[in-house]
């Protein structure tokens, strides 16, 4: 264990207690407090950043060993893989060090966090008054938990047109039709995106098994626990996928674990996606993304999320038809009058 981690060991212990035991309302707790969150924010910055760089080095060295595996077998090529594998392994291994010391370093910052509210708490109730109060208060509301978003569905306008209906309740008809669209844009975004995050997670994966294979074939030391240096073969990998994420200092452990999808973000898009959309798509395509979340297979959910796409795509485009028709009509009826 290096010293880093005792140390993160050694500062949960020390604030751990304060989740049970009563803070003194003294304003030197709540600056020591302060100085001891910023402290573990910088630190998770800086263990984020980290392993992002050995996450991205790690799909760099499974591309390498790739292409060498695809060259004409020869001495020279046999050596080349022989010390790619090495060093993949060594990579491997750093990684997963680096992403449970990340992991530490955010269950330290939660703590941390915790202690930090507890001190506010009491001071706030200990009868702070004047500008110390309105310190506090604004400490308390950037600590204080996200509240989890509400999740809601799209509901769509009537499409239907009134032939009895005026300009006046044409044109908000349309205004209606204009607020769905940009809704569905939103959605088609965030698919689109989901389904090029999870090609790549589902390549660098191919490219993982693809290096075991190898391995094991040659029966090389090196090379065989160059597949096990992330336990499986898969975390890393797919690590390297999330990595730009990783290192954001998010209170309770989350994603500044960078710990791939299926978790927050990509995963909690999925699933909300299979609620907003409802009422938007058919049953059998949001049928389709609950079942591919629920084989955790990044390939399959990719080609989910391009199927829920184009459909909201195509429901898109029928409603900027109909809000043109409708808007159209309008202008012919505000022309008679």
């Amino acid at each position: 264990m290096g010293p880093m981690s005792r140390w993160l060991i050694s500062l949960v212990l020390l604030v751990a207690p304060a989740t049970t035991w009563a803070q003194p309302a003294r304003p030197e707790v709540t600056a020591r407090a302060q100085a001891d969150l910023r402290t573990l924010e910088g630190r998770v910055v800086q263990l984020g950043g980290a392993r992002t760089a050995l996450a991205r080095q790690y799909a760099v060295q499974l591309e390498a060993i790739d292409r060498l595996k695809k060259q004409r077998a020869s001495w020279r090529q046999q050596r080349e893989l022989r010390t790619s594998l090495t060093d993949a392994n060594d990579t491997a291994t750093r990684l997963a060090a680096a992403t449970s010391e990340l992991a530490k370093a955010n269950t330290a910052l939660a703590a941390a966090r915790r202690q930090l509210q507890l001190a506010v708490d009491a001071e706030l109730s200990a009868g702070a008054t004047g500008a110390r109060a309105t310190e506090l208060a604004r400490l308390k509301a950037q600590i204080a938990p996200q509240t989890p978003k509400r999740v809601s569905r799209i509901v769509l306008p009537d499409t239907e047109i009134d032939p009895l209906a005026d300009p006046e309740e044409l044109e908000e008809q349309a205004k209606q039709l204009r607020d769905a669209e940009e809704q569905l844009r939103k959605q088609i975004q965030g698919l689109d995106q989901q389904s090029k995050d999870l090609d790549e997670v589902a390549r660098l994966r191919k490219q993982h098994e693809r290096a075991g294979e190898l391995s094991r074939r040659d029966d090389d030391q090196p090379q065989r626990t160059a597949s096990q240096g992330t336990g499986g073969g898969r975390t890393a990998a797919e690590d390297s996928g999330a990595a730009p994420e990783a290192g954001a200092p998010n209170g309770e452990g989350g994603g500044g674990q960078g710990t791939g999808f299926g978790a927050a973000g990509i995963g909690s898009f999925e699933a909300d996606a299979t609620i907003v959309l409802a009422d938007v798509i058919d049953a059998t395509t949001i049928e389709t993304l609950t079942r591919a979340q629920r084989t955790g297979d990044p390939a399959q959910r990719a080609l989910a999320a391009k199927k829920a796409r184009d459909a909201v795509s195509g429901r898109l485009e029928q409603l900027k038809k109909k809000r043109a028709e409708i808007e159209a009509l309008a202008k012919s009826r505000r022309g008679r009058r």
